[in-house]
């Protein structure tokens, strides 16, 4: 009760400060209430690349990458009339972002507006540039010899390591039963097959998606998992010795680009493609289609992703004038919201060559009636995940 009766405790000379001080403090806890209250409802999320420290994990921008793919921006130095483009993984519904560019005092300075930043929005891999299409099937086979299955690949006959495994490539009525005649003719390779390319397998530790190397890479979270789009019905319970064929790869997090395997379907066309190599491959053939489609669930994608954009130009901040040569510009993002995916492209171009220290976005949820009824149905949502069939 001290806080409310302190003539016994406090001095008189106090008591006026006691009281002011009393004020102050509930002014700050209903401040900071109301201020976590706004960033629940409304969040936003800051995204920045360091090019004077390119390598280090406090990146959350993906690497810069030129028009060929390669890395070549990574210390900032963008050429004139050539595009930088780098990615940002995350999961909410964004109105704008606030992309703010610092420069060395050694870059040129381009004018107010001559810097144009783009975003698009979508699924990571699906910005890949696009490959030759697949024209026909694959000539791969799948066949067991007293139930043991193979692989029947450019006339070699190469074991899985398991029936999962086999299972990850062709379904159980596509493997065919053949006799053991056919190990005479084909004598077995030493070499194991493990699971398909974008396959994803699940033991007690977690999940993990198989790149085009092999390698199991574990996805950070349930939440990074449907960011990414895959499918929880396509995750394959593996044991020890099979999670163990395959080498462990890097953590997938939200800015990861889907692995080699990753069936794309188009609603907008009602076309297939199918990631290779870092290219995005058209699937021309049914029943290559069908094939892939009998082993995998293919994650639902906008052709539009690939022309609908969001665009400002930077201008010079003022407040920065002088310390390093400061741009900035916001860009709404209502066009991208309805586009599925949670990986957003952002490119910058300038018409001279820039020499930049960090580049930074922020994407913010406008604080409106609409986005409060969306936060209020993914807790619905995710309310009726977790007890809904309890």
């Amino acid at each position: 009760m001290i806080l409310f009766r302190p003539a016994t405790i406090v001095p008189d000379r106090f008591r006026t400060s006691y009281r002011v001080a009393r004020v102050l403090l509930f002014v700050l806890f209903i401040g900071s209430g109301i201020m976590f209250a706004y960033n629940t409802l409304f969040p936003s999320q800051t995204f920045s690349f360091s090019f004077l420290n390119p390598d280090t994990e406090k990146n959350t921008l993906a690497d810069p990458l030129s028009p060929d793919g390669s890395d070549s921006m990574r210390k900032g130095r963008i050429p004139a009339q050539e595009t930088l483009r780098t990615y940002a993984g995350t999961v909410g519904s964004f109105s704008s972002a606030h992309v703010e560019l610092v420069l060395r005092k050694d870059s040129a300075i381009p004018a107010d507006g001559n810097v144009r930043i783009t975003i698009r929005k979508s699924f990571r891999s699906f910005f890949f540039p696009e490959g030759d299409p697949i024209v026909e099937p694959s000539k791969d086979h799948g066949v067991t010899v007293n139930g043991v299955p193979y692989l029947f690949s450019a006339g070699a006959l190469l074991p899985f390591v398991s029936d999962r495994a086999a299972l990850s490539r062709f379904p159980k009525e596509q493997l065919v039963v053949a006799n053991k005649e056919l190990l005479a003719m084909f004598p077995p390779k030493v070499t194991k097959i493990g699971f398909r390319e974008g396959s994803l397998l699940s033991d007690t530790q977690g999940v993990y998606a198989i790149d085009g190397t092999g390698l199991a890479r574990p996805i950070g979270s349930t939440q990074i998992f449907e960011s990414l789009g895959f499918h929880w019905n396509d995750v394959i319970p593996v044991n020890e010795e099979e999670l163990g064929f395959q080498k462990p790869g890097k953590i997938m997090l939200f800015d990861a680009p889907q692995p080699d395997g990753t069936v794309f379907h188009d609603t907008v066309t009602d076309t297939y493609s199918v990631i290779k190599s870092g290219k995005r491959i058209p699937i021309q053939s049914r029943e290559a289609v069908d094939k892939l489609l009998s082993v995998t669930t293919p994650i639902e994608v906008s052709g539009d992703s690939l022309s609908i954009t969001a665009t400002c130009s930077l201008k010079r901040n003022q407040l920065a004038f002088f310390q390093y040569p400061t741009y900035s510009c916001d860009v709404p993002l209502d066009t991208l919201k309805a586009l599925p995916g949670g990986s957003f492209e952002v490119s910058l171009e300038a018409p001279v060559e820039l020499h930049a220290i960090s580049l930074q976005t922020t994407f913010q949820t406008k604080p409106d009636r609409g986005n409060l009824s969306l936060f209020a149905n993914q807790i619905r949502d995710r309310f009726s995940t977790a007890y809904g069939k309890r």
